[in-house]
């Protein structure tokens, strides 16, 4: 950076000192020119060295402008009266040529041809004119016709030079390289840079002032030319008299005083008589002349004008860049920047008035006291706007007090709507996962999806209750809960948070913690929560620390404590009261980048107070802080949650799996909703029941599909474009051709605030059932309305389905024990199948660990062995991994080498007993021929060392459905094993 910047500022240098020194050169080249044009003229005859003469001042207006140019101009014009005093009145012709290309460069005459032509054709009228006053018609002291029609030959030996000089510089400023303008200060303005950069424009404009004092400058020289042609013809008397006196002491021979006199001969005074004779009768004529304004008057006025105007126009010059610099710039800015504050609105007259404290103005005169007065006016005003803006808002904030609650009411009845219908989908689809996902890790991800979700939905519920709004206080409900839950509810909501960062999270529980409380959860993990996010937003590296204990205050009752200790940046003491202020937060120039309100320990503290306890905050500056508070609930169960990650998997475990109350296969009922993922929801909610769901995504669409056929219940959202809930139920009733008239009507909706039941059932609804939809109470509804004579007991279907699948063919598992592990016979015959393909590569695996005594993946593989076994209904294979997972654990080298073989023993015979489910009746399937099989092994190699193992996996699917040739099959069957064990390297190698 520190390179770059040294760079530009050397090229700034030489890009100045090339502009400096062709100044030079060319002020150089006009001195020379002038003091030599009147020896030059005359030797070439007056016809081409005026031409010559005017070039370097033409060039020097067009390139520097009129500053530097008068400066060169004003060099040559002293030398001239120095070394050729009588013809220095011939300058006003380079000055008419400089002033020219001056200011036609500098109003950017240069950018076109036409403006490049005109201003050639100006100057070179103008110059010849001075050309023709300066060598015509002072000379000669003619003023006839003859004399201006000499003006001609002015214009036709200037031409060449004036329009070749004009022509030349169009080229340079509008073809030439932009870096070739810069060392001009006239060519700056004609690069792409400038022309684009109007804040520069503007900051170099001329003022109005500035050239208002030029112009009374410019007045003032040919003022004081004229006036002094007019005051010779007053002077000329006493100039006469002066000189007469002069000559008459000189005939006389009256020594001046100190002056010697010397004797003279008889020669000599002869020729003193008739010198004295001679200047006597000059002396009388002189006496006898009088002042006439004739040729030689004229000539000299004009001579007299022409001197001034060399003198005066690089005054003017002068004065006009002083006066800029000191006074019109200054007032300029300040002219700009009021009118811009004065035509701006209300709403921008703030941010525009904050522009004033740029303007620095020290001319220690009356413009600096001006600035200063600017200054403070709009800031006075300023203020004025902040109170009128001040008195605006409590105007606003009182309408909005009178209309709260038509507001609160309409924000509720849309919000509602808005917020429930994407959580209904997310808690509806993750009840499908839930009740068709067997994978063991994706049930405690949606459980853990379930957990949060819910939680979500209380906060919206409470957020959007009416009354509590109206009254600005949350009740807090006590409820039962599970304490393990709670915690695991709280590490999921901030894990990924604190792994995102880098840190570590510590979790410290009470492992004589009581199991089942009664409290507000959802207000505690809100509580604990905020206090946790609030110490992963401020903690860099380090820890955070989730301490969570108890003490016992009677038979009943505990004081539950949680403690949230982190290594963040700390906080200062006289910050702490900032903490719990509402939208205020803490060091905010520091923290600008972490996101948040301010709002949430505000929250925790007002919650806290709530449940009639407080947050404490111990903080070390730079080293961490410590929030704590405890609160007291009451013990159901004084049962120790333990290890609580462990004791929250046997809890998941123990939950009851989901079986269908019911079965209807005949029945059949309406759902209408606009939404098309809450029809997918009721659809798979009610998947297992097998009644059959037909689906309307409008009341019109209903309207259509109740005069075809007769449902035995309908299901009708209350929200819905054009034609709602409600009016749909009307106009069903009042339809002529209804073929499903009387039959339940049950209202779908997300607005469940106290009385709903009551509003929908005075609507004409039988019931309504509030979204996100719950699979039990859509059940239970269903049960309480549909036809008895449709409604079968729910365990029969599996069992049916469980008699006519292969399960029953296999050996050593308890076939009702695996139904109720896995839920339904078409998921537990795709986990008996996983099982049976993965026996020898892990009984290998175990057989190796218990070898080489690795203790601990040999523990990891007979766990995995307990959970997968009696998943299959394979109990007894269970219980032995179970009693050798214990053996594992404590390193019992001795149980292990002996029992081992027993259990490997009957984990592989599971070959044999679950063979039926391997599908060895493949001769009924057409073999693939052989090519076709190599191509799609190398097919699944490319997919699987892309780590696309989804894709591989249909292809594994599409060979299920060929019998491999023998002399591939157990190429065949490893690959099955090994890409159900997901083993990258080993795939890769076999294939």
């Amino acid at each position: 950076m520190d390179n770059t910047v040294n760079l530009k500022q050397g090229l700034k240098r030489f890009i100045q000192c090339i502009g400096i020194g062709m100044w030079i050169l060319l002020t150089a080249i006009a001195i020379y020119a002038a003091l030599n044009a009147r020896t030059l003229n005359i030797s070439s005859g007056g016809t081409v060295i005026v031409s010559f003469v005017i070039g370097p001042f033409l060039l020097l207006g067009a390139l520097y402008g009129y500053l530097f140019t008068m400066v060169s101009f004003s060099l040559s014009f002293i030398l001239t009266i120095i070394f050729d005093m009588h013809d220095s009145y011939n300058m006003a012709i380079n000055l008419v040529a400089a002033v020219s290309f001056s200011l036609f460069s500098q109003y950017y005459f240069f950018t076109t041809k036409k403006k490049t032509f005109l201003a050639a054709l100006v100057t070179l009228v103008v110059t010849s004119i001075a050309e023709l006053a300066c060598l015509t018609i002072i000379p000669s002291s003619e003023y006839n016709l003859e004399s201006l029609i000499k003006l001609l030959n002015y214009l036709g030996r200037d031409v060449i030079t004036v329009f070749g000089i004009a022509f030349a510089i169009y080229l340079f400023f509008n073809k030439a390289p932009d870096i070739c303008k810069l060392p001009f200060p006239i060519g700056i303005g004609y690069t792409a840079g400038f022309r684009k950069n109007t804040e520069v424009q503007r900051r170099l404009r001329k003022t109005r002032v500035s050239a208002k004092i030029t112009a009374i400058i410019f007045a003032l020289e040919l003022v004081l030319g004229i006036s002094v042609s007019v005051f010779t013809m007053v002077l000329f008397p006493d100039l006469r008299q002066m000189m007469v006196g002069r000559m008459d002491e000189a005939m006389n021979g009256a020594p001046a005083q100190g002056q010697q006199i010397e004797p003279v001969n008889d020669s000599q005074n002869a020729e003193e008589t008739n010198g004295e004779a001679t200047g006597q009768q000059f002396l009388e004529r002189l006496n006898d002349i009088d002042y006439k304004f004739n040729e030689s008057a004229v000539r000299f006025d004009i001579k007299m004008i022409l001197l001034m105007l060399c003198v005066g126009v690089p005054m003017a010059a002068f004065a006009n860049y002083y006066t800029k610099v000191t006074i019109g710039g200054p007032l300029g800015v300040m002219s700009d920047f009021m009118y811009e504050y004065a035509n701006a609105d209300d709403e921008r007259k703030l941010d525009v008035g904050r522009k004033v404290d740029s303007i620095n103005v020290k001319t220690r005169d009356e413009i600096q006291i001006l600035n200063d007065s600017m200054k403070a006016t709009v800031h006075a005003v300023e203020d004025y706007i902040g109170r009128i803006h001040e008195k605006q808002e409590v105007e606003k904030e009182l309408e909005i007090a009178q209309r709260s609650s038509e507001a609160k009411s309409s924000f509720l009845s849309n919000m509602s709507h808005e917020i429930r219908t994407p959580i209904n989908a997310v808690l509806g689809m993750n009840e499908m996962i839930l009740r068709e996902c067997e994978d063991e890790q994706i049930l405690e991800y949606a459980a853990n999806v379930k957990s949060a979700g819910n939680s979500l939905l209380g906060i919206v519920n409470d957020i959007l209750d009416f009354s509590k709004i109206e009254a600005g206080k949350m009740d807090i409900l006590p409820v039962q809960y599970h304490i393990g839950s709670t915690i695991n509810d709280l590490v999921n909501l901030v894990a990924a948070k604190i792994s995102d960062k880098g840190l570590e999270l510590e979790i410290n529980v009470d492992e004589t913690l009581p199991v089942q409380l009664i409290g507000d959860e959802i207000r505690i993990k809100q509580c604990v929560t905020n206090i946790l996010t609030n110490a992963v937003k401020y903690t860099e590296k380090g820890t955070v620390t989730l301490n969570i204990g108890y003490r016992k205050t009677d038979d009943k009752n505990i004081m539950l404590r949680f403690q949230v200790v982190d290594t963040g940046i700390g906080i200062k003491e006289e910050d702490l009261d900032k903490l719990f202020s509402p939208f205020e937060r803490i060091e905010e120039i520091r923290n600008r980048t972490i996101e948040g309100t301010g709002l949430g320990m505000s929250i925790v503290k007002k919650l806290l107070a709530l449940m009639d306890t407080k947050l404490e905050v111990k903080s070390v500056y730079g080293e961490g802080s410590d929030f704590s508070f405890e609160i007291r609930q009451q013990v159901v169960s004084w049962e120790p949650i333990g290890d609580f990650k462990k004791r929250y998997k046997e809890y998941l475990q123990s939950t009851e799996k989901y079986h269908e109350s019911f079965t209807a296969p005949d029945a059949e009922i309406l759902v209408v909703d606009d939404t098309v993922m809450n029809l997918t929801v009721i659809k798979g909610l009610l998947k297992r029941t097998r009644v059959i769901v037909d689906t309307a995504e409008s009341g019109k669409e209903a309207l259509e599909k109740v005069v075809k056929k007769r449902y035995d219940a309908i299901f009708i959202d209350h929200r819905m474009p054009e034609m709602d809930g409600l009016e749909t139920l009307a106009a069903m009733k009042e339809l002529k051709d209804n073929m499903s008239e009387g039959v339940p009507c049950i209202a779908l909706t997300a607005n469940a605030l106290s009385g709903a039941r009551q509003e929908y059932i005075a609507a004409g609804f039988d019931d309504y059932l509030a979204k996100p939809v719950n699979g039990k109470d859509l059940e239970k509804m269903l049960m309480h309305f549909l036809p008895d004579d449709k409604l079968q007991a729910g365990e029969s279907a599996d069992e049916e389905r469980a008699e006519n699948s292969l399960l029953t063919q296999l050996q050593g598992i308890d076939l009702q024990e695996a139904l109720k592990n896995s839920g339904n016979p078409a998921i537990l015959e795709n986990v008996v199948q996983q099982f049976l393909i993965s026996i020898d590569s892990k009984a290998d695996a175990i057989e190796g660990y218990a070898r080489e005594k690795d203790f601990r993946n040999y523990t990891v593989f007979v766990h995995a062995l307990k959970s997968s076994a009696r998943l299959i209904g394979a109990l007894e294979l269970s219980e032995m991994a179970a009693s050798l997972e214990e053996c594992g654990n404590n390193e019992d080298d001795a149980a292990i080498q002996e029992r081992t073989p027993q259990l490997l023993d009957l984990y592989r015979s599971y070959k044999d007993k679950l063979a039926a489910a391997g599908g060895g009746q493949d001769e009924d399937l057409p073999e693939i021929p052989v090519e076709e099989l190599i191509s799609a092994f190398g097919d699944m190699k490319e997919l699987i060392d892309a780590y696309d193992f989804d894709t591989a996996d249909s292809i594994m699917e599409m060979l299920s459905q060929y019998s491999i040739p023998q002399e591939y099959k157990e190429k065949y069957g490893r690959v099955k094993e090994l890409i159900s064990a997901v083993d990258r390297d080993a795939l890769l190698e076999i294939l």
